[in-house]
This record gives C-alpha cells, sequence and structure tokens, in this order.
C-alpha cells in the first residue's frame, strides 16, 4: 500500500469491511450518496486504467469524497471493487421459488432467465469484470463468485430433490459435490464471458446450459454446430 493509500495516522486499515453500524447504516442516505460516488468514479477509472493501478487517494479524488470517509465503505479499492461488482451478482442470482407451487421447468426457467440476466449484467460493465479477473485479485473475486454460486446452486439442487427430480442427487454429500462442480463451471465461463466480445446474453446462457448435468431439468442437448 502506496503513502497515499494509507489511512489517517490515528485509525489503523481494517483488515474487512466496516461493520453496519449506526454510525453508518447503509440506509443513510449520506451514506448511499457516497457510495455512489465511489462506485460511479470507480467505473470510470476503469476505462483508463487496471484496477491495481487505481489508489485510495485517486478514487476518493475522481469521487470527490475524502480518504477517511472512504474507509467506512472499504479498507483499500480492491474490497471496495470486489463487494461492488458481487454485490450486483447476489441480486441477479437470488431466485425466489416455490417448490409445491412450480414444476421442475419452470424452475429451471427461472434460473436461466438470471444466468442470462447475469450475462448481459457483466456485459454492461466488461471493463469492471475484466479489471477484476486481470487482477492481483483475482483468486479473491473468483473464489467470492464460487461460493455465491455454489450456494445459489445448492438451493436449485434442494428444490430438484424436494420435487423428486429423477437423477438429481439425493443425500447432502453428493448435493454438495453437485453444486461445487456446477458453481467452478459457471465462474470459469463467466470470466471467459467478462474477458471475451459476445454480447448474445440469450445465446450463450443457451450454449451453457446444454453443459448442465442430463437430469437437470430443461436440459437440452447441445446444437449441431458444436456452439
Amino acid at each position: 500500500m502506496s503513502d497515499a493509500d494509507a489511512p489517517p495516522p490515528t485509525a489503523a486499515a481494517p483488515t474487512m469491511p466496516a461493520p453496519r453500524d449506526a454510525a453508518s447504516p447503509v440506509d443513510d442516505p449520506r451514506h448511499r450518496r457516497t457510495r455512489a460516488a465511489l462506485t460511479a468514479a470507480l467505473l470510470r477509472l476503469l476505462e483508463r486504467e487496471p484496477l491495481d493501478a487505481i489508489s485510495v487517494a485517486a478514487l476518493c479524488r475522481e469521487a470527490g469524497v475524502h480518504r477517511t470517509t472512504f474507509y467506512a465503505h472499504a479498507p483499500n479499492v480492491h474490497a471496495f471493487a470486489l463487494a461492488v461488482f458481487t454485490q450486483d451478482l447476489d441480486r441477479l442470482t437470488t431466485v425466489a421459488v416455490e417448490p409445491d407451487a412450480e414444476t421442475p421447468e419452470h424452475v429451471a426457467e427461472r434460473y436461466l432467465g438470471s444466468l442470462v440476466a447475469v450475462l448481459e449484467h457483466v456485459a454492461e460493465d466488461r471493463a469492471g469484470y475484466r479489471a477484476l479477473f486481470g487482477s492481483t485479485s483475482r483468486g479473491v473475486f473468483r473464489s467470492a463468485l464460487d461460493a455465491r454460486l455454489r450456494h445459489r446452486a445448492r438451493l436449485a439442487l434442494e428444490v430438484w430433490r424436494a420435487q423428486g427430480v429423477v437423477g438429481a442427487p439425493r443425500d447432502d454429500v453428493a448435493i454438495a459435490e453437485a453444486a461445487a462442480y456446477i458453481a467452478g463451471g459457471l465462474v470459469g465461463a463467466l470470466e471467459t464471458w467478462a474477458l471475451g466480445d459476445e454480447t448474445d446474453a440469450a445465446a450463450s446462457a443457451a450454449r451453457m446450459a446444454t453443459l448442465m448435468p442430463s437430469w437437470w431439468p430443461g436440459s437440452i442437448a447441445p446444437p449441431p454446430s458444436g456452439r
């Protein structure tokens, strides 16, 4: 960390983002405005330079925010970028499911729709995702994505178990293994999408769907072209 990135001498740099306490609640309008300003500034800077080259001081200058204010949001630029991009994916990958009221095929369609939304979002903010995948925080970012997608995959697998989908894993160990396998593949696919130039999210999601296990509801065979 450079001297410019160092927090004020009266407070040591935190190793984790500041907790959401009464002093800086997320629903505080000032907190939201500052975060929005920092996010917009980060996106602008990422259009011009790699994430590893952006200091806290530079980000704060771009956003018009004091460094002491920044540290209420994150301990460093990498952590802030990680939070910004993963929170959007958290929202887009959340699929509310009612196992007793929906067919497995209908639920699978909604998961596919969620994947399309994720790909569209990544395409819109490609510079940011490319920056994270190409930075020294790549491993941390991939790990964060894997944890989130593994959780979502496990929720889907729990639905398939509750609905008695033929071939789907039944016991907890098998479900954990399947969730890890699916999440790992999706993280790699998202990185490939972010680093590429494809723009047809629906077509890409459909190709990814052909790679799902044969027992996954709505699973389809690959097209003749192999794409």
